[in-house]
């Protein structure tokens, strides 16, 4: 059963291809279906954010370094790596 989560909830249908719905099964766990979709979603939305803030950016300031993107990149991956206690940052891609 999917463990609670803080926030209001609904209830929704979701339409999954079969495969994608035994690999969301087979990962998430005790954690339950409906908290990984809720994750994953989540993470999605992060992303496009941060895309419209660049693009925005982007569109005021001019393009941006894309080595001190990478940079910075490796710098947040090796702070969630530290926090999780993963062996490599590498692995926080």
């Amino acid at each position: 059963m999917d463990t609670p989560r803080p926030g209001k909830t609904r209830v929704t249908s979701v339409s999954l291809r079969a495969e994608t719905l035994e690999a969301i099964r087979s990962r998430a766990g005790k954690q339950g279906v409906s908290s990984y979709i809720e994750e994953a979603v989540q993470r999605q939305l992060q992303r496009e954010a941060v895309d419209d803030y660049i693009a925005e950016y982007e569109a005021e300031h001019g393009p941006l370094d894309q080595a001190e993107v990478a940079a910075r990149a490796e710098r947040i991956r090796a702070h969630h790596a530290a926090h999780r206690g993963d062996a490599s940052p590498a692995d926080a891609a």
